[in-house]
């Protein structure tokens, strides 16, 4: 993928602004789509609906990014919400024609993007429908994505509703990644020790 030379910040003004509170719901999984977003400020929950009915968040979109590319010509594959109040710019089809025939280039860094959320709903699915250790090791890493940090305060209750195991089936995990110095707990703290072994759990699996 080529570096970024792009900023889409440049040309919100082919889109529609859009302030949204907290919670406010972008698009659903499966509804049919004709537009993408921008986000410029705040943050986005993407999560998709597993196959056993649990809702598994699969990514957190930070501002400077797209959301929701495939609803240009398709359904959307995930569901989109806001955690925080956030400011976002909604591109129709015809808002991106318009751009596009200003700035080609727009086109390009929109299919760089489409490619990108392939790629990650392939290994998204994949992941959570694999084994309990697959799943939280790719929940862990996403937290870490999305904090910046490798020390995460969240509870085992959390960790077994979001992968839908028991609270001993995490403690099992746990311990034996304690053992492999892969993490450590502590006051309520989860603090990842080997972030790229981590990564591998997952990675190596698709």
């Amino acid at each position: 993928m080529s570096i970024q030379t792009f900023d889409w910040m440049d040309y919100v003004h082919f889109g529609q602004v859009r302030s949204l509170p907290a919670d406010s719901i972008l698009f659903r999984q499966g509804e049919k789509g004709s537009g993408f977003y921008y986000l410029a400020d705040g943050e986005v929950k993407i999560s998709i609906l597993r196959e056993d009915g649990y809702e598994k968040i699969i990514d957190y979109v930070s501002p400077g990014r797209l959301i929701g590319e495939q609803g240009l010509n398709q359904v959307y594959f995930a569901t989109a919400e806001t955690t925080i109040d956030s400011t976002l710019y909604y591109f129709s089809e015809q808002n991106f024609r318009d751009l596009c025939a200003v700035e080609p280039e727009a086109a390009q860094e929109f299919g760089y993007s489409l490619i990108a959320k392939i790629r990650m709903m392939a290994r998204a699915k994949f992941v959570l429908n694999a084994p309990a250790d697959i799943q939280l090791a790719y929940y862990l890493h996403l937290l870490y994505e999305k904090t910046g940090s490798p020390i995460l305060a969240i509870d085992q209750n959390s960790i077994s509703n979001y992968i839908g195991k028991s609270r001993v089936t995490v403690w099992k995990i746990f311990k034996e990644w304690k053992n492999d110095h892969l993490i450590d707990i502590s006051d309520g703290m989860i603090h990842l020790k080997d972030v790229d072994k981590l990564k591998q759990k997952f990675d190596m699996q698709h």
